[in-house]
Parts: structure tokens; sequence; C-alpha cells
């Protein structure tokens, strides 16, 4: 076993003290807290973070999405989804979108939690 230097201690039973490590444990490590550490591991349940998009990305695919004429979908903050295509920029933060049903919306861009496509969209998210 190796020591620790206590040689700065004025007290001799404190200099030759042994510790004796993780011997001194193994009396908790019993059948009954495996299984809780089983148990408790195996109904933990991991949840993903949510993912968010940066304004500046979102206005990349946004445009992308116009000048392609895609067919995107929208989850907006307030859980709404909207299907659709862009029809036009208002301004640096705000646009038209025409959902599928024929509506038009004007949607600022930092009400966007989420955007995907059937092709592009997807791929460059998951990079």
């Amino acid at each position: 076993m190796s020591r620790v230097d206590r040689s700065y201690s004025k007290y001799e039973s404190i200099r030759m003290y042994e510790d004796r490590g993780k011997m001194k444990w193994n009396p908790f490590a019993t059948a009954e807290l495996a299984s809780a550490h089983r148990d408790y591991h195996s109904e933990f349940k991991f949840k993903e973070p949510d993912f968010s998009l940066e304004q500046d990305e979102i206005k990349m695919m946004l445009s992308f999405a116009l000048e392609m004429q895609l067919n995107i979908k929208i989850e907006l903050i307030d859980k709404k989804i909207v299907v659709g295509n862009i029809h036009l920029w208002k301004n640096e933060t705000l646009f038209v979108f025409k959902e599928s049903s024929g509506h038009y919306l004007e949607i600022e861009i930092k009400n966007i939690k989420g955007l995907s496509d059937d092709m592009y969209f997807d791929s460059y998210i998951k990079k």
C-alpha cells in the first residue's frame, strides 16, 4: 500500500495512519445496491435537447426555398405547423408564406422553431 505523506502533523497517530482504500467500502457493494443501480438505470429516460437553428441559417434556408419554390413545413414557436411555400420577403425579418390551402400568412423569422422539406433541409440540419 502506498502511504500519503503526513509528515506535516505533530501527532504520530496521524503520521502513521494508513488508509485501507476501497477495502472499507466493500461491505456496501451488496446485491441490493447493485439491483438498485440496475433499476435506476433501466428506468432513466434521456430526453434529447430541442434543436434550434440560428437566425442566419433560417434566412438562408428560406431564401433557398423561395428561389427553388420548394414546398416546406415550418414549425412555429407556438407549436403550430404550416405547410406551403414562401410567396415573398417583406423585409429582412418578415416574409409572406402561402399555405397549401391557399391562405397567406405573415411570419417573422424569430417565431420559427424548425424547418423541413422533402429533399434538402434534412441533410443540411443533420450534418
